[in-house]
């Protein structure tokens, strides 16, 4: 994310599960640095065991609190919903932590004003130097992709224009670059991006879907909110060491 806000509201995403403190850190329990993950979503309920349900409210810029009810899986997709009538959204994230490999997922998101799907990876306090991300993050009605890499705190953004619908992709970590890209319908993949950046912190693995609260950056982001919601999609999640 860009703007002033990113700081705070990464912060308060994380508080929930960690307890009532201040900012929010995220560590490496279970740390797989060659190891592979993969959920199909298949069955029913909720996330299932491999991750952890959101159930707090983030406060400003967001527009909704994060809830079980909002996460489901259907039609083997997992389901994080948008609920516009009260105010309430959906996020997982994993158990496990991981260090290096290739992060995939086959999604369709959101296509409401004023909304946000994303996929990314997250540790540390946000806004400090313990801070490490890497964010997929679909806005503007799902037609804007931004790509960003934090490091120590720092942020290090670009975005492009995307098609909606069901589409591949993910990004690659490695000791000294993280490169995103696209994978078309034979298995071949387009690189988007090639950041030239040294992170070696395990991070967890995380979804979510949520809506501005139509604050100042909340708009410059995300767009206005105009009274939308629904669901964003995740068909699969993939995590690879060695591809």
């Amino acid at each position: 994310m860009t703007f002033r806000f990113k700081r705070a509201l990464r912060a308060a995403r994380l508080i929930g599960a960690m307890g009532a403190i201040g900012a929010a850190t995220v560590g490496a329990a279970s740390t797989a640095h060659a190891a592979s993950f993969f959920d199909g979503f298949d069955g029913t309920g909720g996330a299932g065991p491999a991750w952890e349900t959101a159930t707090w409210h983030n406060g400003t810029p967001f527009g909704c609190g994060f809830a079980y009810s909002e996460v489901w899986k259907d039609a083997g997709n997992m389901v994080l919903n948008v609920n516009a009538g009260t105010g309430r959204c959906g996020e997982i994230r994993t158990q496990q932590s991981f260090t290096y490999g290739k992060f995939t997922t086959r999604l369709k998101a959101s296509t409401f004003a004023g909304g946000n799907t994303s996929f990314f990876l997250y540790t540390g306090t946000a806004g400090t130097a313990s801070h490490f991300e890497i964010d997929i993050e679909l806005i503007k009605g799902g037609t804007v992709l931004h790509t960003n890499v934090w490091k120590g705190g720092v942020q290090n953004y670009k975005q492009f224009p995307i098609a909606t619908g069901w589409q591949t992709l993910g990004f690659e970590w490695r000791e000294n670059f993280v490169r995103w890209f696209t994978v078309n319908a034979q298995g071949g993949e387009t690189t988007i991006r090639h950041q030239i950046v040294s992170v070696s912190t395990p991070m967890r693995l995380m979804l979510n879907h949520w809506r501005g609260d139509n604050s100042p950056d909340a708009i410059g982001f995300l767009g206005q909110w105009n009274g939308g919601g629904g669901q964003a999609q995740y068909h699969w999640v993939k995590v690879r060491w060695g591809e």
